[in-house]
């Protein structure tokens, strides 16, 4: 595709979609993508001729007869790279990582931007794997904080703290019921939490799906949440909460997203793979993740297989609406 394309501007139309990046943890993602969008703009600038998009029409001196004018084409330079820099590719993010956290970062371009922007009305999950310390408080709630306080911690057991995140998992999960707009009681909502499809139809607080510890070595412990409408410090606020319930404190030590929606970990390029070739083809491999069927967010609920059954039939053609 790329020696076959005639010209940069060419190339830049055509990188279009929504694709994952992995953002490590200590980068800013503002920053992140400053970076991306001028690393790909001059790599495609440098990489493609420049095609003048017009040309001007001049009467010069014929050769032959200075007595005689000619008219001579020449191009015009009016969006030659060395006048008007490399190709802009505008990136969109709608769901960035703070500076301390890590994990998939989903990222729009073009056309994607109204995709990546869907996803938030879409109300789509994300899972995180936060580690926590019990003993210290900080003003942060992270251990890179200022330290308020210091406690013990040899009354948790991982008992105690598997009912701690069972109960805090269960209180969210009757405001989650309420904000889908279903009775807690209902067959609708329990074939939904069956198909892990239970979450809010509207804007609401942060409220967490499912939760559950996959590893406690006093102090330090492994929680796997799945939340929607969150922020990394909320998350942080969760961990000094459950330290408070515990009768203990507790800052998070990482917090790492390794879903956001249909993307997880594995469709994330490292930053170091962001080039033309690699985004675009990145973008090929996620356009059935986000087809617009799926960011229906009435479809979201699965209520009727057979509602969007031509549609399916449009996005496996390829076809985007």
């Amino acid at each position: 595709m790329l020696q076959t394309t005639k010209s940069a501007a060419e190339v830049a139309s055509r990188l279009s979609g929504v694709f994952a990046v992995y953002k490590p943890p200590g980068l800013n993602v503002n920053k992140m993508i400053v970076s991306l969008k001028e690393n790909l703009g001059k790599e495609i600038t440098a990489t493609f001729p420049w095609v003048p998009h017009r040309h001007n029409y001049r009467l010069l001196p014929s050769p032959d007869d200075p007595n005689q004018l000619t008219r001579v084409d020449v191009p015009s330079l009016a969006k030659h790279p060395l006048v008007q820099g490399h190709e802009k590719v505008p990136i969109y993010c709608q769901f960035p990582l703070d500076t301390l956290s890590s994990g998939v970062v989903v990222l729009g371009i073009r056309d994607g931007i109204k995709k990546v922007r869907a996803m938030f009305h879409a109300h789509y999950s994300k899972q995180y794997i936060v580690e926590g310390k019990f003993g210290m408080a900080t003003d942060s709630h992270d251990v890179s904080g200022k330290v308020l306080e210091r406690t013990t911690y040899d009354h948790i057991s991982g008992e105690k703290l598997a009912r701690i995140v069972s109960y805090l998992q269960r209180s969210h999960q009757n405001l989650t019921t309420e904000y889908a707009g279903v009775d807690i009681q209902s067959q609708e909502a329990y074939e939904l939490a069956c198909q892990g499809l239970l979450r809010p139809r509207m804007n609401s607080p942060p409220l967490v799906l499912a939760m559950r510890c996959l590893e406690y070595q006093p102090p330090h412990f492994t929680l796997e949440i799945q939340c929607v409408h969150e922020t990394p410090q909320w998350l942080r606020q969760l961990i000094h909460d459950i330290g408070l319930e515990l009768r203990s404190t507790a800052v998070s030590t990482k917090v790492r997203r390794t879903r956001d929606g249909y993307f997880t970990a594995d469709d994330a390029l490292l930053i170091k793979h962001c080039r033309y070739e690699y985004v675009a083809e990145a973008i090929e491999r996620s356009r059935h993740l986000v087809s617009w069927k799926k960011l229906k967010p009435e479809d979201n609920f699965a209520r009727r297989n057979s509602e969007f059954q031509s549609e399916d039939e449009v996005d496996e053609d390829g076809e985007d609406r």
